[in-house]
């Protein structure tokens, strides 16, 4: 077993761990050492079964797999956590590779693409679907492509809340970080957008990049 790669899936979804399950199962660089149906689970199984990677949902019940990646990798900075979810839209890939997941997959991967990433993951490399890549692309020329204020017309809040979506962090988990109603979070966001003539979260994180308010 030296040298096979420990994993943990965490996934609120029966059907979807069981297939993880077969698909490790049938390659012997891998292992799968313990399951998770929620990110409230993740660090105690990660401190029980010590994984190498761990294979994480982003949708889940109770804690999503945004706040349970920061969790492992506050358990151990060293563990790497590849997404694995339904989601291709580039904004949500964003949020849970800037909370520190290494890569990001999407459930129509074949069996050897999931194992594949979650070696290459092992070995330090940053995975992401072709999909996903194809969207970063798209929303980074739009965004360069679209007129830039000369001036960032923006106050300190507005300032703050670029600040924490490009640490990741959830509309209700910016209103909490701030002590702002949710609202007040979507009507500001919604004025960036309209502001910087963008549409999505991506393309406020690259603008703000661009104006020098943040660095990736």
């Amino acid at each position: 077993m030296a040298g096979v790669v420990r994993v943990l899936v965490v996934d609120d979804e029966a059907l979807v761990r069981h297939a993880l399950r077969v698909f490790i199962s049938d390659d012997d660089r891998v292992t799968l050492v313990g399951e998770a149906t929620d990110g409230s689970e993740v660090v105690d199984a990660c401190r029980t079964v010590k994984p190498d990677v761990v294979v994480m949902d982003i949708k889940m019940h109770e804690i999503s797999g945004i706040e349970a990646t920061r969790r492992v990798l506050q358990w151990n900075p060293r563990c790497r956590v590849l997404a694995l979810t339904t989601f291709t839209t580039e904004w949500r890939a964003l949020e849970i590779l800037r909370a520190g997941a290494c890569g990001y997959l999407v459930k129509n991967s074949t069996p050897e693409q999931i194992v594949d990433a979650i070696v290459a993951a092992h070995a330090g490399d940053r995975v992401v679907s072709p999909e996903v890549q194809e969207r970063f692309v798209r929303s980074a020329i739009e965004a360069h492509d679209s007129p830039v204020p000369e001036t960032p017309a923006l106050s300190d809040r507005e300032r703050r809340i670029i600040e924490l979506i490009a640490q990741g962090l959830s509309n209700a988990e910016v209103a909490e970080a701030l002590h702002y109603a949710e609202g007040t979070v979507k009507a500001d966001i919604r004025h960036i957008n309209h502001l910087w003539n963008v549409e999505n979260r991506l393309q406020i994180v690259l603008r703000a990049t661009e104006f020098g308010i943040i660095s990736l």
